[in-house]
C-alpha cells in the first residue's frame, strides 16, 4: 500500500544519511592514510654517464664526456621517455637560458658525426603503431622513388647525349655531385627502412598475440627489397653511363668511407619517442625555454641548412608543427615573439597547416587567451592582468597578421645564422586594417570577436584612400566570392558562410559606429561598397541603421528598379537590430517595415514600379530587362506583403 511505501523509503533515506554521517570520520583521515599508504617507486637509471651529467647540469663534464665517449649520444641509449642525450637536454629546461647549451649541443651534434649508423636510428622503446608506422613509411617510399627516378634520368640523359656535345658532358661533371648526394640520401632512407623492419619482426616474434601487423610487415619487407635492388641496378647504369661518356670513375665516390656518417641529422629528425617530439619541439614546448630559444634553434638549424625546412615541418603525434606549440605559450615573451619571427621567416606554410583539430597556430592564440580560469594553462598566467594578457596576445597577432598578409612572399625572410630577428617591417602598421584585408577564412572569427571592441583610437582610424576598417571588410572580395577558387564561399542566407562574415561585419561596426556615416577619399559611404561588392549579407544591417545613406546615392535617385530592388533586400530579411544584443550595433529596436516606410516615404513613386526600364550594367552596355517578368516578381518588395507571405 502507499503508506507502507512511503515509510519503507524514509527509512532507506534515514538509513543512507546515518551511512554518511559514519564515512566522515574515514574521509578527513584519508590524505594521511593515503600519505602512508604511498610507495616511493625508484626511478629508473639514466642509461649513459652523459645522460647522468645532463640531467645534472654539469654542462663542462658534459662536453669532455662527448669527446671521450662520443658513443653515448647514440639513439640507442634512450631514457624512460624515449629520449636521446640531445632529447633530454633540450626538454623542460625552464630555468636555463639557451644560449648556455650552445657549446654541449655542438659537442653533441659533432659526437654524433663519429658514431656508427649503420645499425643506428631504431624504433628504441616506442611500441610499433601501424597507422602511423605504415603511413610514414609509404611517404618514405614515395621520396626513395622519387630519388631513383631522377638518377633513371640522369642516365638516360647521359646516354642519349652525343659525345661531341662536350658543353653537354661538362655538365654531367657538375651534376654528377647532386645526383651523388641524392642516391647517398635515397641509401641511407633504405638502410633505415631495412633496420626498421628488423626491428618490427623482432618486436613481433616476441609478441604473443596475433595482429595484423604481420601482414603489414610482409608488404614492407616486399617493397624495400624491390626498391634496394632498383637502387642498386639504377646507380651502377650511372656509374657505368658516366665512366664511358666522361671518364670520370664514380664507384669511389659513392663509398661511405671517410665521409659523414650524417648522425647528427639522424638525432635532429629523431621522433621515436611517445610524443614523436623532435629536438625542434622540445624548444618550443610550453613550459620549456623562457629565454634563447632563437639561439637554440639556429644552431640547429645551422647544422644542416639543407634540411631546414624537412626539420621545421616535423610533426608531432598529434600532427602539430613547432609554431603550433610557440603560440600554445600560456605567457609569451619578448623571447616567444622572435622565436615567432624565426621561424615563420624560415618556413610561412607553417602558419596555416592544421593539426588533428583542424586548428592552425593562430586558433591557439584565442585558445590560450579565451582559457577557462581554473584551467591548468589559466594557473601559469597567474599575476598577469587582463589587460596584460590583451596587450601580450595583440603583440603575437600583430606578428602573425604581418606574415599572413605578406603571404609566402615572407619565406626566407631571415636567413638561418641572421642574428637579428625582430624586424619591424613585417608588424603592420594598422592591424585592424590588415585583419579586414585577409582573406576570408584565413582569420579566425574570434579574431574580430577579440580585435574589434573600440576600446584603442587605431580601430577608428583611415588608410591612405580615406578608408576605415568598415570600408575595407565590405570591399574585401573574398567575402563576395570573387577572389580565389578556394576562398569562395556561397552566400546564400542562414548558411555557415552568410552567417559568420554577418558576424564579423557587426564586430567591425560595433567597434566604430561612426564609421557607417563616413565618406572616404572618392565620396563613398559604406552601404555604396557593399552594394558594388554585392555584399547582401550585411546590406539590410545597413540600410536599417543607416538608411539616409540610400536616400544620399545618386543612382537611386532616376533609377526606382535600384530603388525596389533596396526595399527588396530589406523586406527579406527576418532580422530585427535588438540594443542588447551582441556586439551591440544600435541604440533603439530598428524594424524592417520601419526602415521601408521611412524610404518610401522619402521615394513614393517607388510605390507604382510596375514598368521595366533600361539598367546600366558594370561594363557600360544598357540591360534591357523587358519581359523578365520572373526577375521583376524576385524583385518586387511589396510581394513579401501578400495574403500568402509569412510577413
Amino acid at each position: 500500500s502507499p503508506p507502507s511505501l512511503k515509510s519503507t523509503m524514509a527509512a532507506l533515506i534515514a538509513d543512507e544519511r546515518s551511512t554518511i554521517r559514519r564515512l566522515f570520520p574515514l574521509i578527513s583521515e584519508s590524505p594521511a592514510l593515503l600519505q602512508h599508504a604511498s610507495i616511493s617507486l625508484p626511478t629508473a637509471p639514466p642509461p649513459s654517464e652523459l645522460h647522468a651529467l645532463v640531467n645534472s647540469k654539469k654542462w663542462d663534464d658534459a662536453i669532455e664526456r662527448c669527446k671521450t665517449h662520443p658513443g653515448e649520444v647514440s639513439s640507442q641509449l634512450r631514457d624512460e621517455r624515449g629520449y636521446t642525450v640531445l632529447h633530454s637536454l633540450l626538454a623542460y629546461n625552464r630555468t636555463t637560458d639557451g644560449d648556455e647549451l650552445i657549446h654541449l649541443i655542438s659537442a653533441i651534434l659533432r659526437a654524433a658525426e663519429e658514431v656508427d649508423f649503420q645499425a643506428e636510428f631504431p624504433l628504441g622503446r616506442v611500441k610499433y603503431d601501424d597507422i602511423y608506422h605504415m603511413k610514414q613509411f609509404y611517404h618514405d617510399i614515395e621520396v626513395i622513388k622519387s630519388d631513383i627516378a631522377s638518377i633513371e634520368t640522369a642516365t638516360e640523359q647521359i646516354l642519349t647525349t652525343p659525345k661531341e656535345n662536350k658543353a653537354a658532358i661538362a655538365t654531367f661533371t657538375t651534376e654528377a655531385f647532386k645526383i651523388l648526394n641524392r642516391a647517398e640520401n635515397c641509401k641511407k632512407k633504405l638502410e633505415l627502412l631495412q633496420e626498421e623492419n628488423l626491428h618490427i619482426k623482432k618486436e613481433l616474434s616476441e609478441s604473443k598475440e596475433k595482429t595484423n601487423n604481420t601482414d603489414d610487415l610482409c608488404v614492407r619487407e616486399e617493397l624495400v627489397n624491390k626498391l634496394q635492388s632498383k637502387f642498386s641496378d639504377e646507380m651502377k647504369r650511372y656509374q657505368e653511363s658516366q665512366k664511358e661518356v666522361t671518364g670520370a670513375d664514380l664507384t669511389a665516390a659513392t663509398s661511405t668511407d671517410g665521409r659523414r656518417t650524417e648522425g647528427s641529422l639522424r638525432l635532429l629528425l629523431d621522433q621515436h619517442n611517445r610524443a614523436k617530439w623532435s629536438p625542434l619541439h622540445l624548444i618550443c614546448l610550453q613550459g620549456g625555454f623562457t629565454r634563447g630559444k632563437v639561439s637554440l634553434l639556429r644552431i640547429l638549424l645551422q647544422e644542416h641548412p639543407d634540411s631546414s625546412q624537412q626539420l621545421l615541418k616535423l610533426l608531432d603525434r598529434q600532427n602539430r608543427n613547432v609554431l603550433h606549440h610557440l603560440t600554445e605559450i600560456s605567457v609569451p615573451t619578448d623571447d616567444t615573439f622572435q622565436a615567432v619571427h624565426y621561424v615563420i621567416g624560415q618556413e610561412y606554410s607553417l602558419l596555416l597547416q592544421k593539426d588533428d583539430r583542424g586548428k592552425t597556430p593562430l586558433d591557439y592564440v584565442f585558445d590560450r587567451h579565451y582559457m577557462h580560469a581554473n584551467s591548468a594553462r589559466s594557473r601559469l598566467s597567474n599575476g598577469n592582468t587582463v589587460e596584460e594578457r590583451y596587450e601580450n596576445t595583440y603583440l603575437l597577432l600583430q606578428v602573425l597578421v604581418g606574415y599572413l598578409e605578406r603571404g609566402e612572399g615572407s619565406a626566407g625572410t631571415y636567413a638561418i645564422n641572421e642574428e637579428e630577428v625582430n624586424n619591424d617591417d613585417i608588424i603592420p602598421q594598422n592591424l585592424f586594417h590588415a585583419v579586414c584585408r585577409l582573406p576570408m577564412g584565413v582569420c579566425p572569427e574570434l579574431m574580430f570577436k577579440f580585435l574589434f571592441k573600440g576600446i584603442t583610437s587605431i580601430e577608428k582610424e583611415v588608410d591612405e584612400n580615406g578608408n576605415t576598417a568598415l570600408h575595407l571588410l565590405l570591399a574585401n572580395p573574398s567575402y563576395t566570392g570573387e577572389g580565389n577558387a578556394s576562398q569562395q564561399q556561397s552566400y546564400r542566407p542562414r548558411n555557415r558562410a552568410y552567417n559568420q562574415s554577418q558576424r564579423e561585419f557587426r564586430h567591425v561596426l560595433a567597434s566604430n559606429r561612426d564609421a557607417i556615416y563616413a565618406e572616404n577619399n572618392s565620396g563613398h559611404l559604406p552601404l555604396r561598397i557593399a552594394m558594388d561588392a554585392r555584399r547582401r549579407d550585411v546590406m539590410t544591417d545597413l540600410i536599417m541603421i543607416n538608411h539616409e545613406a540610400v536616400l544620399l546615392d545618386e543612382r537611386l535617385d532616376d533609377s526606382p528598379i535600384l530603388m525596389a530592388h533596396v526595399l527588396g533586400v530589406v523586406a527579406s530579411s527576418s532580422d530585427v537590430l535588438e540594443p542588447d544584443s551582441e556586439p551591440k550595433i544600435v541604440d533603439d529596436v530598428v524594424q524592417p517595415l520601419d526602415t521601408m516606410f521611412e524610404l518610401i516615404r522619402a521615394r513614393p513613386a517607388v510605390v507604382s514600379f510596375g514598368r521595366s526600364e533600361a539598367l546600366d550594367s558594370e561594363d557600360g552596355n544598357r540591360l534591357d530587362l523587358e519581359g523578365k517578368k520572373s526577375w521583376r516578381k524576385k524583385l518586387n518588395p511589396f510581394r513579401f506583403f501578400s495574403r500568402d507571405s509569412k510577413h
